[in-house]
């Protein structure tokens, strides 16, 4: 007895001992028990072993009328339902009809001489159970089915959790507005991995299934023959440096239909801890800008068939070319003319020494007309094209801040794109090791650490709402042609935007609030919300717990509106302050304070946008100060006004 007992022990241990349940290790158990039960009744010892396992095991037997009725019944899944209670008893005659309709089919089909596997719920519960033909009569019917049957309620539930964070994920990979490619490697090199949004497939051409089945060598005949071995050559030295740095490269690239296109690619490497390694490839359509830029080179070659003027001089600036546009638009010049003193010169001695192949464009004066001059150098001299662009020249200044505003978002979106790695990493792999947790020790966690796993989870999606919602919001500040201004409280904003922030709440930290403005001002309300919230998480973020924010708020004589933010943290070592406000950059005293260095970086072009200015500096008593002014009250926008730099009044944070 001694022997079944240790036997079956090690059997429990070896199976769901430490690395949980699932359905090849019950099967496995199922076999490995087979030899043990030999006679017609269990031995009590093997009974009083399976009795205390985490799972049931049942002996199902064929009775004289070729009912299936219990044999045994153990375990602590098991219930009130033990072997005493139900043997020579029918499942259907136990459990109610909406679980007979599931499991009393699979009995039959057990008994017909089937492996099955099925699950079913039960007060709530959620039980996958195995069968097993056991023995045999004669005439080779089965007599006896053996099966075990397990808990998984948990399990399905982090599988449900689980697959909702990859949807999302999917969501944000699919909404995105660039072609995007991600392939994943085992250690040995092969493939296990490959996602494509709609937009690659767009771009390229590729979905995912013709990807998987497309060469790597004929893939790279898609790349323009000229481009090929520099993108190539390019591409293996950054493999082989094993960098973390993102490889920036530009192309051509010949789509499914034959056209070729310009292409933007951002490469990052993605590093996994179970040693599986990712290359994620952000790809953008640039064929627009890069054949306008192509065509500008080549404009001289137009020359004398060119509509527009086209004038040519030597290095003592004699004019040796005129084509008939140019005699037209300036019939005052003539060849051997001094182009200095016409209009057109103006300026030309002074950046020559800037002057190389590509054009120098500048607008210039003649008459009541605009012209856009550009200069490229020549074997013999200088050639100038100039475009008539007076027609243009209004609706340019009028279109001139949006014009700004689309290329800070343009800048700002391929930031994003560029360090798509960057932000999700730390978040995404937060949320892989939990599931990997909760898939390897799941069964033997006790309850409290599987909720922790859980609130990890979803801390972690959390963290990827928070990065798409504050990307969106600012993008859509960016995107604007004019700021819409709306009455304000200040004192009430403030007060309910701290109130709404987490980390604030989670520290415990202090608002001390004073006001000299007027109750309500006019602004832009949600550039001033934005701006606020991003300054007190960071007052919260590298303060102290239990610390004190304080914030006053001011309006100047000159219609702007003064927000200063005090904090005690950790400040900034003085030799660091030129690089505030740089993307990524991170204040070697930020040490494991979680942050990506974007949040300010991306705020102050949106505040100088509209007229605004932030500053930030070390405050003499500790921590930092930051002051944030913004038009209001109907104030003419000035985006070039500057503020006093002195630590009392204004100073650089770290975007951390």
């Amino acid at each position: 007895m001694d022997d079944w007992r240790k036997r079956i022990a090690d059997l429990v241990h070896l199976y769901f001992g430490t690395r949980g349940v699932s359905r090849s290790r019950v099967e496995l158990f199922l076999r490995q028990l087979e030899p043990l039960i030999t006679g017609t009744e269990l031995p009590v010892e093997v009974r009083d072993i399976i009795s205390n396992l985490q799972t049931v095991t049942i002996l199902l037997r064929r009775s004289p009328t070729g009912k299936p009725v219990y044999v045994l019944r153990e375990g602590r899944l098991a219930g009130d339902l033990r072997t005493d209670a139900v043997r020579g008893k029918s499942p259907r005659d136990i459990f109610p009809p909406e679980v007979n309709a599931i499991t009393m089919p699979m009995v039959a089909r057990a008994f017909d001489g089937e492996d099955v596997e099925f699950t079913y719920s039960l007060g709530g519960r959620t039980f996958l159970t195995l069968l097993h033909p056991f023995r045999r009569d004669n005439a080779g019917r089965v007599t006896d089915v053996l099966g075990s049957m397990v808990d998984v309620t948990t399990e399905r539930r982090y599988a449900q959790e689980l697959e909702h964070s990859e949807r999302l994920f999917r969501t944000l990979i699919e909404n995105m507005p660039c072609g995007i490619l991600y392939e994943e490697f085992a250690p040995d090199g092969t493939t296990t991995r490959v996602v494509i949004n709609s937009e690659f497939t767009q771009v390229t051409g590729y979905t995912l299934e013709s990807y998987r089945q497309t060469e790597i060598e004929e893939r790279n005949k898609r790349l323009y023959p000229e481009d090929r071995p520099t993108v190539e050559a390019r591409y293996l030295e950054w493999l082989r440096s094993d960098s973390t740095a993102p490889l920036h490269l530009q192309y051509r690239f010949i789509d499914r239909h034959g056209i070729v296109r310009w292409l933007d690619n951002y490469i990052a490497r993605i590093v996994h801890d179970d040693g599986c390694e990712g290359i994620l490839q952000v790809v953008l359509d640039i064929t627009e800008r890069a054949t306008a830029e192509q065509r500008l080179r080549h404009a001289a070659s137009y020359l004398e068939q060119s509509i527009e003027p086209i004038i040519e001089w030597d290095k003592d600036y004699r004019l040796t070319f005129l084509n008939r546009a140019a005699h037209a638009a300036f019939p005052e010049l003539k060849l051997g003319s001094y182009l200095l003193d016409h209009p057109l010169g103006q300026g030309l001695d002074q950046c020559e020494h800037q002057w190389s192949d590509e054009h120098q464009p500048a607008m210039v004066q003649v008459q009541s007309k605009t012209y856009m001059r550009l200069v490229a150098q020549t074997g013999k001299g200088w050639r100038m094209f100039c475009h008539d662009v007076t027609a243009l020249v209004e609706a340019e200044r009028t279109l001139r801040r949006a014009l700004e505003h689309e290329q800070t978002m343009n800048m700002l979106r391929s930031q994003f794109v560029s360090t798509l790695s960057h932000e999700f990493r730390t978040p995404l792999a937060g949320i892989l090791t939990a599931a990997q947790l909760l898939d390897r020790y799941g069964a033997v966690m006790t309850d409290e650490q599987r909720k922790e796993t859980i609130r990890s989870i979803t801390a972690r999606v959390r963290d990827l709402e928070y990065i798409v919602h504050s990307f969106t919001r600012r993008t859509a500040l960016l995107g604007r042609t004019d700021a819409p201004w709306s009455e304000v409280e200040p004192v009430v904003t403030i007060e309910r935007i701290a109130a709404d922030i987490e980390i604030i709440g989670r520290k415990r930290a202090r608002l001390a609030l004073q006001s000299d403005a007027p109750q309500r001002v006019l602004l832009d309300a949600e550039l001033f919300r934005v701006a606020i919230e991003a300054l007190l998480d960071n007052a919260a973020r590298y303060g102290p717990e239990e610390g004190t924010i304080g914030v006053h708020i001011a309006t100047r004589s000159d219609d702007r509106l003064c927000v200063t933010i005090q904090d005690s943290g950790i400040g900034i070592p003085d030799d660091e302050m030129e690089q505030l406000f740089t993307p990524y950059f991170r204040s070697s005293r930020s040490g494991n304070i979680p942050g990506s260095g974007l949040s300010l970086a991306t705020l102050k072009p949106l505040i100088e946008s509209i007229g605004g200015c932030l500053r930030l500096d070390n405050h003499p008593d500790g921590g930092m100060i930051a002051r944030l002014d913004l038009p209001c009250s109907g104030a003419p926008i000035n985006v070039e006004q500057s503020y006093p730099t002195s630590s009392e009044q204004a100073a650089h944070h770290p975007p951390h």
